[in-house]
């Protein structure tokens, strides 16, 4: 798959989000992980699942921004987690595919929690084997400073549950997401391009973002 690909996709679910939650965007993880998830999985007809649990983020200066209150999961006020996207398939052998979408967003997220942000500003995207961006440590015992383009991440049994819960109570909205992502992102190929089908026809119904309230939930995830 070429780094164009990657880029476009990142780039269409990034625009839809941004398009609907405009003022909320650096904090759905969840958001971007599933419409990601499913948008990769249908452009590269592979299995790409939403994960949800810890993360840590080096902000640079000495500062590790810890993403890991696995009680957040089951409280409504919810709380500091983060969600990434993973293969589930065995296309790439033992090494899960690993990617975060919402690495762009780092530094704003930072700066919004009381973080100052001293590193060079993140790129768009995390995309690649868990052996090379994910910190094989546990979260008590992190290095001091992360290596560029490397995160702290760990599924929790929590987290799964929360997921699941998510998906299964605003699918709808999510369906409507993806669907959007796919249009720019067929709207962004080449017109000789047979990576993708024709695109369906438009809907005339409106995208309502208001039938998923935990699409755009008030905690910073």
């Amino acid at each position: 798959m070429t780094q164009s690909i990657k880029s476009l996709i990142a780039h269409c679910v990034n625009q839809v989000i941004r398009q609907y939650y405009p003022a909320q965007y650096c904090s759905l993880c969840h958001v971007y992980a599933i419409v990601g998830a499913n948008l990769i999985s249908i452009v590269l007809d592979r299995v790409y699942r939403p994960v949800a649990g810890l993360a840590a983020v080096d902000c640079g200066g000495g500062q590790l921004m810890r993403m890991a209150d696995n009680a957040a999961f089951a409280n409504p006020n919810g709380g500091a987690y983060h969600c990434w996207i993973e293969s589930a398939d065995v296309h790439g052998g033992d090494d899960v595919e690993v990617v975060d979408l919402t690495f762009r967003h780092n530094h704003t997220y930072a700066e919004k929690n009381q973080f100052t942000w001293q590193r060079a500003l993140p790129p768009d995207y995390l995309w690649g084997p868990r052996s090379r961006i994910v910190l094989d440590a546990s979260l008590d015992a992190l290095p001091p400073v992360f290596p560029e383009g490397t995160v702290w991440l760990q599924e929790t049994d929590e987290g799964w549950a929360w997921m699941m819960g998510q998906l299964a109570a605003h699918q709808n909205a999510f369906v409507a997401l993806t669907a959007e992502a796919l249009k720019l992102l067929q709207a962004g190929l080449p017109a000789d391009s047979a990576l993708l089908p024709a695109a369906p026809a438009a809907r005339s119904a409106a995208l309502r973002t208001s039938s998923a309230p935990a699409s755009a939930p008030a905690p910073i995830c």
